[in-house]
């Protein structure tokens, strides 16, 4: 087998590997988003029915509102903080101007998304993860709740890798492009040089710009659509390797 030929299969394993642990690792996140967010309904869900009755069972350490760094915070619409489980302390202060490490008006973005139409939503912002300094970005989710005439804010977040957007965001742009050459290559070898797995390269590599797209963009598609068609990307990629092997190695 060639060197050139044996390079470029293991360059195009390691690719696929890299594309692999970053398609779990989105998995993970979203499962870890849907966690919270569960967690926050069900935590408005109670104050609808019980008002500040179940506020100190949100304090109760070790319960399923409270453990480890996952806690359920309530505000009054006015932004007062009536509940905070980290530090008992900072109950009944004014929040409306919190902000977070790059200025960013959190307190009055989450009051805005429990008054909005929607009642709910999602916030990203820096935030150090507790007993650190360095800030993580730290993703929220915001619901309303009524009970009586007192409207609540009811929150609860999430901390993914150190300001992971600073850097994934070029990245992903950087991916892109590369993404688009191979499968240009690909095609180029399947119409020009008669290559069979060159229609795998550029089928494979055009899904691939497709889902960097839809998450860049992003495209409204839910993810029960991109991960089936991103597998089906991999198994693809998987058989180049397998014909790129054989034909390498025959010649």
């Amino acid at each position: 087998m060639k060197r050139s030929a044996l390079v470029f299969v293991i360059l195009v394993i390691l690719l696929v590997f890299v594309l692999i642990l970053g398609y779990f690792n989105e998995i993970q996140q979203v499962q870890e988003k849907n966690r919270i967010r569960t967690l926050v309904i069900d935590a408005a869900s109670e104050i609808k029915a019980n008002g500040q009755g179940v506020f100190s069972d949100f304090r109760q350490e070790g319960s399923r509102w409270f453990y480890g760094d996952t806690y359920v915070f309530v505000w009054e619409t006015d932004g007062v903080r009536v509940v905070y489980p980290p530090d008992l302390a900072g109950e009944g202060e004014n929040m409306t101007s919190l902000v977070d490490v790059n200025g960013k008006p959190i307190g009055v973005l989450f009051i805005d998304i429990a008054e909005s139409q929607s009642g709910e939503g999602w916030i990203e912002y820096g935030w150090p993860k507790p007993g650190q300094t360095v800030p993580s970005i730290k993703e929220t989710f915001i619901k309303s709740a009524i009970f009586g005439s007192q409207s609540y804010l009811v929150g609860s977040g999430t901390y993914f890798d150190s300001f992971e957007g600073t850097f994934m965001v070029p990245l992903q742009y950087a991916a892109i492009v590369l993404e688009a050459t191979i499968a240009a290559g690909g095609f180029f070898l399947g119409v020009k040089k008669k290559r069979v797995f060159g229609y795998g390269i550029f089928f494979t590599f055009a899904i691939y710009v497709f889902y960097d797209l839809a998450r860049l963009v992003p495209i409204d598609l839910s993810n029960g659509t991109l991960y089936p068609v991103f597998f089906v990307a991999t198994l693809s990629m998987l058989c180049v390797v397998i014909l790129l092997y054989k034909d390498a190695w025959a010649s």
